[in-house]
C-alpha cells in the first residue's frame, strides 16, 4: 500500500511539473525530471500488468486487471509529457539518457495505441476466448496440441481433415475482432502521425519496411524450387493427386513418430536443465519459475514473463510427449537466460527489450536441439536416427518457412491496408506460399494469436533468425562445437545478456560477431 500511494504521489507531481513545464522553454533538467519520473511509473505499472496477465494466462482470470489497465491509459495518454521526449532530445548530452528517452518515447506512442480502451478491451476478450478454446472433435473437446498430432500422425486421411477443421472453427469467431484490431490500430497510429501502426513498431525496433519486404521476397524466391519439389515428393509419397494442409505433416509421420519417443513430457525439463548446466547455465540457481502441465482454462500457448527481470521470471507452457514440446520449452526458457541475466543499474534498460534481440536471444537456444551432439548426449538418440532426422527436417524447415512467409506477408499487407477483404487477402498470399488448394469458408488467419495478442511482433522471428544464425557462425569460428562449451555462456552474458536495453540490437550484434546484420547467414542456415 506504501508503494502504491508514492506511485499516486509520483502521478500528481508529475502532472503538476508537466503543466509548469508547457508554460515556459523547456531545460535539460525538466527533461531529466520528465524522464525519472515516467520511468519510475513504468517500471511499477509493467510489474502489476505482467502479474495480471500471468493470472490471466494460467488461471483464465486477472481480477484487478482492468484498474491497472486505466492506470496505464492515463500514463500513455499524457500527450504532454510525449512532447516533452519528442522535443528535448537536443537536450540531453549524455549517450545514456539519449537511449533511456528513445525507449520511454516509443513505449509510450506503442502503449498509447495498444492501451486505448477499445483497443484493450477486444485484444483482452480475444485472448480469453482463445485460451480458453475447446475444439469438438469426435464428440468431445480437444486442445490443439491433440488435433495438431492427429494432423501429423494419424494415417486416416479424413480424420486428419476432420482435425483441422475442428482446429480452425474458432477462426468465425475471431475473425470480425482481429479485422477490427487491424483497423483500430492503424487509425490509432495516424492520429499520432504514422502511416500504419507498422510503421510506430519498425521505427521502435530499427527496423526499414522496404528492406525487410526486399528479405521476404528474396527468401521466397529461393526457396520456391525447393518447395516444389517437396511437395511433389509428398504426392508421390502419401500416393495423393494434390497435397492439402493436413498432409505436408503427415508426409514426415514415421521419422519424428521415432524422434517423438525421445521426448516425453516428464523428462524434458531434466535433460534441457542438464544441457545448459554443462554450457555454464544452472536454472536451478537462477531465479526462474515453471509452470508446464495442461489444464483447463489454461492458456494453450508457450510464454516466458519477465515479471521482474532480473529478479523474477516466469515460464509457462503445456509439455507433451513431442520433439516440438521440448523445442517451445527451450525457446522460452532462452528468453528467461537472457532476462535472468541483464546486469543494469536502471530498470529501464532491464524491460526496454527490441523484440528482435529478445527472439535473437531465444533463438541460439532454442537452435541447440538440432544439434547432433546435443540430441544423442541430452536426448539419448541413436546417431543413425539423429543423421535421418536432420536430413529430413531440412525439407520441414523449408515448408514451415513458407509458412511463416506467408503469415508475415499477411499482417504487412494487413497494415498496409486493413479495408480490403482480408480473407481474401490471406488465401491470395496462401496460394503463392504454399501452391495448395484454397479453402476460403476458413479464417486461418484469425487463429494467429500475434495478430491480435502480439501485433507486429512476427518479424521479430525471422530477425531472430539471422542474428541467430551469424551469432552460431561466430561462435563456432571462436570456439569450435557448443554443446557443453561454457565459453559460449561466457561470450553470451558478457557481450549480449548483460547490456540488457542498454544499446541498440545492430549495436550489439556488430560488437559480439565484428560485422553489421548479414542476411547470408540466414540463407545458408537454411541452405538455400
Amino acid at each position: 500500500m506504501r508503494f502504491f500511494k508514492f506511485s499516486a504521489l509520483c502521478l500528481l507531481v508529475s502532472s503538476i511539473f508537466l503543466a509548469s513545464c508547457g508554460q515556459q522553454q523547456m531545460s535539460k533538467q525538466d527533461v531529466l525530471t520528465a524522464m525519472d519520473s515516467l520511468e519510475q511509473r513504468y517500471e511499477w505499472l509493467e510489474y502489476q500488468m505482467a502479474l495480471q496477465y500471468w493470472d490471466m494466462y494460467t488461471v483464465g482470470q486477472a481480477d484487478s486487471l482492468d484498474y491497472y489497465q486505466k492506470l496505464q491509459r492515463k500514463l500513455f495518454n499524457d500527450d504532454d509529457l510525449i512532447q516533452i521526449l519528442q522535443n528535448g532530445g537536443n537536450l540531453l548530452s549524455k549517450e545514456e539518457d539519449q537511449r533511456g528517452r528513445q525507449i520511454m518515447l516509443s513505449s509510450l506512442l506503442h502503449g498509447k495505441i495498444e492501451a486505448g480502451f477499445a483497443i484493450a478491451t477486444l485484444r483482452d476478450s480475444l485472448a480469453k476466448l482463445s485460451s480458453q478454446f475447446r475444439a469438438e472433435f469426435e464428440g468431445e473437446k480437444r486442445t490443439s496440441s491433440y488435433l495438431y498430432e492427429i494432423q501429423r500422425y494419424d494415417p486416416n486421411r479424413r480424420r486428419r481433415e476432420s482435425a483441422f477443421r475442428a482446429t480452425v472453427a474458432l477462426g468465425d469467431q475471431l475473425a470480425e475482432g482481429v479485422e477490427q484490431l487491424f483497423r483500430y490500430r492503424n487509425q490509432a497510429a495516424k492520429r499520432l502521425g504514422f502511416n500504419s501502426f507498422l510503421a510506430v513498431v519498425f521505427r521502435h525496433c530499427g527496423l526499414n519496411q522496404q528492406e525487410y519486404k526486399a528479405y521476404l521476397n528474396r527468401v521466397e524466391e529461393l526457396s520456391r524450387k525447393r518447395y516444389l519439389d517437396i511437395l511433389d515428393n509428398i504426392k508421390v509419397k502419401l500416393d495423393v493427386e494434390q497435397p492439402e494442409l493436413w498432409d505436408l505433416g503427415f508426409g514426415y509421420a514415421d521419422i519424428n513418430r521415432a524422434v517423438d519417443r525421445y521426448f516425453p513430457a516428464d523428462s524434458q525439463l531434466a535433460f534441457i536443465k542438464s544441457s545448459l548446466k554443462a554450457m555454464g547455465f544452472n536454472l536451478d540457481k537462477l531465479p526462474v519459475y515453471f509452470d508446464l502441465d495442461s489444464r483447463e482454462n489454461k492458456t494453450q500457448f508457450s510464454f516466458c514473463f519477465p515479471v521482474k527481470p532480473p529478479h523474477d521470471v516466469r515460464v509457462l507452457g503445456n509439455l507433451a510427449d513431442a520433439q516440438y514440446s521440448a523445442w517451445n520449452l527451450l525457446h522460452e526458457v532462452g528468453h528467461a537466460l537472457h532476462f535472468t541475466h541483464i546486469d543494469q543499474e536502471r530498470e529501464i534498460f532491464a524491460r526496454g527489450i527490441d523484440g528482435v534481440w529478445m527472439e535473437g536471444m531465444a533463438a541460439i537456444i532454442d537452435n541447440l536441439i538440432y544439434e547432433k551432439e546435443w540430441l544423442v548426449k541430452y536426448a539419448k538418440m541413436p546417431p543413425q536416427l539423429v543423421d535421418s532426422y536432420l536430413e529430413s527436417r531440412e525439407e520441414q524447415e523449408i515448408i514451415w518457412l513458407r509458412r511463416i512467409l506467408l503469415l508475415l506477408d499477411f499482417e504487412y499487407e494487413a497494415y498496409a491496408n486493413p479495408n480490403r477483404d482480408l480473407n481474401k487477402l490471406y488465401w491470395d498470399l496462401y496460394s503463392k506460399y504454399l501452391k495448395l488448394p484454397r479453402h476460403e469458408q476458413f479464417k486461418i488467419w484469425a487463429l494467429v494469436t500475434h495478430y491480435a495478442n502480439i501485433p507486429a511482433y512476427m518479424q521479430n522471428y525471422f530477425y531472430a533468425d539471422m542474428i541467430s544464425a551469424q551469432t552460431q557462425n561466430k561462435l563456432r569460428e571462436t570456439y569450435g562445437n557448443l554443446i557443453d562449451n561454457t565459453d559460449v555462456s561466457a561470450f553470451l552474458i558478457q557481450n549480449y545478456y548483460r547490456f540488457g536495453s542498454r544499446y541498440d540490437w545492430r549495436e550489439l550484434l556488430q560488437r559480439g560477431t565484428d560485422e553489421e546484420l548479414n542476411f547470408e547467414y540466414l540463407v545458408k542456415a537454411y541452405g538455400l
